[in-house]
């Protein structure tokens, strides 16, 4: 990992672990809890547990409602011998628990027949049950008490009430009343009943009293006892000692609701089984409906009554009677299918993963790329947690997933790592690609920019290649050009050859005049870099060819170029202050390669490479000829040289029998027999006569026909001159 990486993945998870800090203090403080309830809403309305809905079909919710209502007259008016007649129906159907959700706070003439109703239905004999096929279980009737307000609530306390409200004494006998249990709602902060108190302490003897769900739960499984049990994770409910029931910091219990709010008047759309007081009190109802059942009765679908709330599942269908509510809480306590907050460290440890994944998918990312994946990530969160609720069980309560800030942490982290990205990454690109977008070819400007550390100052050693060109005989040319025509001239010739060098995927160290210094090898890797350039010095040959055919119109005579190729360990990276700095190669290959441009002069040739070149490219479809071993000037180790003629398919035939000729030449030459050697290099003078080596070999063998050379020469020419 580069320098550069390094900052910027340093920079990121920096801003990461910033935003998962912020976000884990927001979860210990319980900040934004309506979007996670109504998140939690959304899990109920589509949550359905084959547990659940078996215990609702144990329940059978009797209802006053508009219907009995307009038959009977408001509640306020009518007899108590009424609920007699109800629970009368209610005993002759074997129901096995009535829960009342209507409370006999004030005295009346009616009070001891309906007492005596609750007697007969509590004390039913069991010979009875048993000519009926009914379980041998108690019969228990639960009463209501009502906590009256200014509830003061303390975190792991239970919820108490200052006062209390209870039946008449009639109904406080344990002959007609088998269990009392408060029928209290506590809505959350946006007024949705989403969990209830299964105890509170009512009244200024701070007594405990079992909820109406609670208390029915216990009457409809024999159970007598409650009270707390201290966890790790916080309180837990055991009724009688059996079934722990999690609790919140708010000594609350969710409610794991069921279905939606029940109509009497639309059995399609009950959740549980509906019937209307009327119709039980005027025995229109099968007795065999009550079989076995927890029998709650309280007000349903009356209007008028402000019984009723929201709850999870009333989207687009309306409020929820009170006493359902008692029901589905029932159901939840009986199933024990519980849930319960997810706890607050790991809903932090899902910040800090979720933080620091996002983060890093960022960093190593297309912004595009890692935008998809963070949107497939949270799907994937929120669709996992719809199945964790919808097939997981856990006896001490399923925790409900926190969606609001693991998907924050996620959200927020991706845009504000992009933000970094975008602004701050991208103003240093600008600043590197304004740089070296003069120097570097396209693709190596990409390259360079994934790593502008490779710009530092300082340098690198590594093999690489490097190219000169120079135009024979430029000065003289300029002294007959006029000062624009001569800047055309150099722009346009200019502009071709960088053209090549970046094609090649060059990097264009510098212009001296009409001279031009390139390399091949960095700053990004390139295995063949001595077959770009030898490719590179071909292709110049070729565009000056055809820039000749445009300057002659102008009466610019033909220009020749020397180019000088050599490869070798060199040096690159940034040169100079900290102030100002050239991007440039140092070493003794480059002046090597600066040098074969020179040669090119005593050779009368166009293209030379040298023989680390030549071994590195030789298994291409290059075609060479061996030209010397030289010693240039400033040097002592010999050096081969070849002349770069041209790519095999698209050279000419007279080309492969001059280098023929040529080889046999310098053979003799090489043994010594300069005599024959002449003659041997007058033979590709017929061949090209032309040919610049050829020409210098004639000259050089007749010199050394004369004057031989010692007997210990070993065929080295020394370069007098750069």
């Amino acid at each position: 990992m580069t320098r550069r990486e390094r900052r910027r993945l340093a920079i990121s998870l920096g801003i990461s672990m910033a935003i998962a800090i912020m976000l884990s203090m927001a979860t210990a403080n319980g900040l934004f809890p309506t979007i996670q309830n109504i998140i939690t809403d959304r899990y109920f309305q589509k949550w359905s547990d084959p547990d659940v809905k078996d215990t609702a079909s144990r329940v059978v919710i009797v209802a006053m409602d508009d219907k009995s209502i307009d038959a009977l007259g408001r509640f306020g008016n009518w007899p108590r011998r009424y609920y007699a007649q109800v629970v009368d129906k209610l005993r002759e159907g074997h129901a096995r628990v009535i829960a009342l959700d209507v409370g006999f706070l004030t005295p009346e003439a009616d009070d001891p027949i309906v007492a005596d109703s609750f007697k007969q239905f509590i004390a039913v004999d069991p010979d009875e049950l048993r000519r009926a096929g009914v379980p041998l279980q108690r019969h228990s009737v639960v009463s209501p008490v009502v906590g009256t307000p200014d509830l003061t609530a303390r975190p792991h306390e239970i919820p108490s009430y200052p006062a209390r409200l209870d039946p008449q004494p009639i109904y406080r006998d344990p002959a007609v009343t088998t269990i009392f249990g408060h029928v209290d709602v506590i809505p959350d902060s946006d007024g949705v009943i989403r969990h209830t108190p299964p105890i509170i302490r009512a009244g200024p003897e701070g007594n405990l009293y079992p909820s109406l769900a609670l208390a029915t739960t216990m009457a409809y499984t024999n159970s007598t006892q409650f009270g707390f049990s201290q966890t790790a994770d916080g309180d837990l409910l055991a009724l009688n000692r059996r079934v722990p029931i999690p609790l919140d910091d708010a000594s609350m219990m969710i409610i794991s609701y069921v279905g939606p709010p029940s109509h009497p008047r639309d059995p399609s759309s009950q959740t549980f089984t509906v019937v209307s007081f009327i119709d039980v009190m005027q025995g229109q109802v099968d007795p065999a409906t009550f079989r076995d059942k927890a029998v709650f009765l309280g007000a349903l679908d009356a209007s008028g009554i402000a019984d009723d709330y929201t709850v999870p599942t009333s989207e687009g269908i309306g409020k929820m009677s009170g006493v359902e509510i008692h029901a589905n809480a029932f159901a939840t306590m009986l199933s024990a299918r519980f849930f319960a907050d997810q706890q607050p460290a790991m809903t932090i440890g899902l910040i800090w993963i979720l933080c620091i994944v996002t983060a890093l998918t960022v960093f190593r990312l297309s912004i595009l790329a890692s935008a998809v994946v963070a949107l497939l990530v949270g799907i994937g969160y929120y669709e996992g947690t719809q199945l964790y609720i919808s097939y997981v069980y856990d006896p001490a309560g399923v925790a409900i997933p926190n969606i609001v800030y693991p998907e924050a942490a996620l959200v927020i982290t991706f845009i504000w790592v992009t933000i970094y990205r975008v602004v701050f990454e991208q103003a240093e690109v600008r600043a590197t690609r304004g740089a070296m977008g003069k120097y570097l070819s396209p693709a190596i400007l990409t390259e360079v920019l994934r790593d502008p550390d490779k710009l530092r100052l300082g340098g690198e050693k590594r093999e690489m290649t490097a190219l000169f060109t120079d135009i024979r005989g430029f000065t003289s040319i300029s002294e007959k050009l006029d000062p624009e025509a001569l800047v055309k001239l150099l722009n346009e010739y200019l502009t071709e050859m960088t053209d090549i060098v970046h094609k090649w995927e060059g990097v264009l160290d510098k212009y001296m005049g009409d001279a031009i210094m390139a390399w091949w090898g960095a700053p990004t890797d390139q295995p063949d870099h001595p077959y770009r350039a030898c490719m590179t010095a071909l292709e110049m040959r070729k565009e000056l060819s055809v820039l000749h055919e445009g300057w002659a119109q102008t009466g610019v005579p033909k220009l020749e170029m020397g180019i000088g190729v050599n490869t070798g360990p060199m040096v690159y990276g940034n040169t100079g202050s900290k102030e100002r700095f050239d991007f440039t190669v140092l070493g003794d290959a480059v002046n090597l390669a600066s040098r074969l441009e020179g040669v090119n002069k005593e050779y009368g040739s166009n293209v030379i490479i040298s023989q680390s070149t030549w071994d590195r490219v030789a298994d291409r479809d290059l075609v060479v000829r061996f030209l010397d071993m030289i010693e240039v000037k400033g040097k002592t180790e010999p050096v081969g040289i070849y002349e770069l003629i041209g790519v095999k398919d698209q050279v000419s035939e007279m080309y492969f029998d001059l280098i023929e000729a040529w080889d046999e030449a310098m053979a003799l030459y090489r043994a010594r027999e300069f005599g024959l050697a002449e003659q041997a290099f007058q033979r590709v003078l017929e061949i090209a006569a032309t040919d610049g080596p050829a020409t210098v070999y004639v000259q050089r063998c007749a010199e050394l026909r004369v004057n031989p050379p010692e007997p210990e020469w070993d065929g080295v020419f020394v370069m007098t001159h750069k």
